[in-house]
């Protein structure tokens, strides 16, 4: 048996899961150019572009081959998926979350300095910042939560915790 067909279905959609926090990641990055692209002169802002677009591309390149890797997969195993059982997806879940809760007090205060000190900028350069950020927090905080802890803590039947 290959390697590929050893892989649970569960694991499989968590590295997909895995993989759409990194392309979120890159997007955010892409964004965070877009942002800077409003401070630089027109030869810096071409270089940048060039750089967002090869950002972009990177992403399909990511999140293609797993996309075709989970529309592979038998139809009886995606629908055994949809009920949220693995850490991943509530790691995603916890970062969608988090994401949210950030950005609505991110635009608190940037409603706060928007009104006194940044007039100048276009309504453009808010709508990207916003993105940039929510999609920061939420690929940071998934990456933050995801990571590996070394000796994970297990509950047991009682609720106590344990090492394994």
């Amino acid at each position: 048996m290959n390697k590929q067909n050893s892989i649970s279905v569960v694991e499989q959609i968590d590295r997909m899961m895995q993989i759409i926090a990194l392309a979120v990641f890159l997007m955010a990055v892409a964004y965070a150019i877009s942002v800077l692209e409003f401070f630089v002169s027109e030869d810096v802002k071409a270089v940048l572009n060039i750089s967002s677009q090869v950002l972009g591309i990177i992403i399909l390149l990511i999140v293609i081959p797993a996309f075709v890797k989970f529309m592979r997969m038998k139809r009886k195993n995606r629908e055994s998926c949809k009920e949220p059982e693995g850490f991943v997806i509530e790691v995603f879940d916890k970062a969608t979350g988090k994401a949210f809760q950030f950005t609505f007090i991110f635009l608190i205060i940037l409603e706060f300095f928007s009104g006194s000190y940044l007039l100048h900028l276009p309504g453009e350069f808010f709508v990207k910042l916003i993105i940039t950020v929510t999609l920061a927090v939420f690929s940071l905080t998934f990456f933050f939560l995801n990571r590996d802890w070394g000796q994970a803590e297990v509950e047991d039947e009682f609720g106590n915790r344990q090492n394994p």
